[in-house]
């Protein structure tokens, strides 16, 4: 019987059909949206979810453009999800005071496509498991607070700077003499630098990435040393560190890309099986490594006492049963260890692009920091800088830089929170699913809290007093909001993120950027090659340095 009324329908009526379905769409969507709880003011929604069409990824500039246009409280749907922004850091306790509440615990909604990477519930950034994140975080926390690790890591830092000096030193002589300026693009040394860096914290392994950038320098042996590392067999950082690049835009692909697209559309569905491919190596290259240390603790655990990397701990630990741990699977390490490499190189590395570049721009800032480091670290016979956590704790003026950098180019301009269940936010009841953008990218420029926003200058942070010991932890970096002049409140600057949800390794990452200024500016001197040109970035869900071209030059002949 239907298919004989299908058979006597014309064209005139199955036009009528698909039009009156469009209507029916239409009036439900808006009718929707118009009958929505706490509405407030926004750009109207576009059916379809057409907004992705219309939206670049740039975050800053959205938050931005929505609390000029709409205040400090507003909305924007967009992956067919409403997308509430906040600018008043009165209704920043709901989302980030320390109390757990676990209804605002979650950070990245559940996406089934993205989940085919299978590190959803799992690790620490992608899981919204309070239960097994307190696992990884615990863990994590006691890793890096264990005796020698943060002395270990300012020792790999120095090291892979005299290797950094190394190339330079080689640019250098190929290009000119010992002692001119040489041009470079600070951008991919530092990237590359913090992703060996990062290799090394977290699986123990030198990592090839500085040598690779090298490489691309001089292709002829005959004529400079060339450092080979494209053996298959080993593990090349720089490869992985480009498949990491990949994960996280194969993250955004399919985060925006609706699934049908994904599924039956073949642009899409390429890119997508492309995505997916390199996620297998990613998979397959750290299940190497934990195979390989298993491996090397069970036969030779002997080799391994003096390491203090992540994944040695981790086996470690996991082997003598750990309390903390001792649920912990393979693919749980394998999602950690993912983590860290996602978390570790991109902010430090580009907070540092932000630092040379504002420092360059402002001689004053630089000579101060030069008095500083050259007092901390006074030149002796060696030439070389003995660095320890404590020193690093006296290097108050570098501190204020950072967060100087951290305030005027956030890396981070908008922080996440999604709610699981019914919850309270900035005085309204939200339902579950609604999704919560802190908007830093305007708060660190408010005038209420910031004089002159737009002009760097660190003295905002800076203590004559140096108030504070060391007491061995660190503890003085803990206190980014608390240190400052003018900072009346202690969200108008948030450079780590938040509530039970601040990243773990906060210390850490302070701890290898002020290692590198220090080793950095007491043998160089630095200039831009274009003091007008902007620092060129592209902002997505964090700010990325495209490029800083700097000149540099040995400040004392050695």
């Amino acid at each position: 019987m239907s298919f004989q009324f299908i058979e006597l329908l014309n064209a005139t009526d199955y036009l009528f059909i698909i039009f009156s379905t469009l209507l029916l769409y239409l009036f439900n969507f808006y009718y929707n949206y118009f009958t929505r709880p706490n509405p407030l003011p926004g750009p109207l929604p576009l059916p379809f979810g057409l907004e992705k069409l219309f939206f670049d990824g740039n975050f800053k500039h959205l938050a931005v453009n929505l609390n000029q246009k709409y205040g400090d409280i507003c909305e924007f749907r967009l992956g067919g999800y409403r997308r509430i922004f906040l600018t008043k850091t009165d209704h920043f306790d709901d989302l980030l005071s320390p109390s757990k509440n676990l209804a605002l615990f979650t950070k990245v909604e559940y996406i089934s496509t993205a989940d085919k990477f299978g590190n959803f519930g799992r690790g620490m950034f992608l899981n919204n498991n309070y239960d097994t994140w307190k696992i990884n975080k615990s863990f994590l926390l006691q890793s890096i607070s264990t005796p020698g690790f943060n002395k270990e890591a300012i020792n790999n830092t120095n090291e892979l700077f005299k290797e950094l000096d190394g190339y330079w030193n080689l640019l250098r002589k190929s290009q000119s003499s010992n002692y001119d300026w040489l041009e470079i693009d600070f951008s991919p040394w530092i990237n590359r630098f913090m992703t060996d860096n990062i290799s090394i914290i977290a699986t123990g392994e030198h990592g090839c990435s500085m040598a690779s950038y090298y490489n691309t320098f001089n292709s002829d042996k005959s004529k400079h040393e060339r450092f080979f590392v494209d053996n298959p067999e080993l593990y090349n950082s720089d490869r992985f560190a480009q498949a990491i690049a990949t994960y996280k835009e194969g993250l955004t692909f399919f985060y925006f890309i609706h699934p049908f697209l994904i599924r039956h559309v073949p642009f899409f569905k390429n890119k997508a099986n492309a995505f997916l491919k390199n996620n297998n190596y990613m998979m397959k290259t750290l299940n190497n490594m934990i195979e390989e240390r298993k491996f090397d603790f069970a036969n030779t655990p002997q080799k391994l006492n003096s390491k203090h990397d992540l994944l040695t701990l981790i086996t470690s630990n996991h082997d003598a049963k750990s309390k903390a741990i001792e649920s912990l699977t393979d693919e749980d390490i394998r999602a950690l260890l993912l983590d860290v490499f996602l978390a570790g190189s991109d902010t430090s590395s580009n907070t540092l692009c932000s630092v040379v570049y504002y420092i360059c721009r402002n001689p004053r800032v630089k000579q101060k920091l030069f008095d500083e480091i050259d007092s901390v670290f006074p030149n002796d016979s060696s030439g070389t800088l003995c660095i320890t956590a404590e020193n690093l704790t006296k290097l108050k003026y570098c501190e204020a830089i950072i967060k100087e950098a951290c305030r005027i180019a956030p890396i981070t301009p908008v922080i996440r929170r999604v709610s699981s269940a019914e919850c309270e936010v900035a005085g309204y009841t939200w339902p579950a699913k609604t999704i919560f953008y802190i908007n830093l990218a305007s708060i660190h420029m408010d005038e209420k809290y910031w004089p002159n926003p737009t002009v760097f200058d660190p003295d905002r942070f800076y203590l004559q007093n140096k108030l504070g010991e060391f007491n061995g932890d660190l503890s003085n970096f803990e206190n980014e909001n608390k240190k400052s002049i003018h900072n009346k409140n202690k969200y108008s600057l948030i450079m780590f993120g938040g509530g039970i949800r601040i990243c773990p390794g906060r210390k850490l990452a302070m701890l290898n950027m002020l290692t590198f200024m220090a080793l950095m500016f007491k043998k160089y001197d630095v200039e831009l090659t274009d003091m007008e040109a902007p620092l060129k970035t592209h902002t997505g869900f964090i700010t990325n340095c495209l490029e800083l071209k700097i000149k540099i030059k040995p400040r004392k002949p050695l």
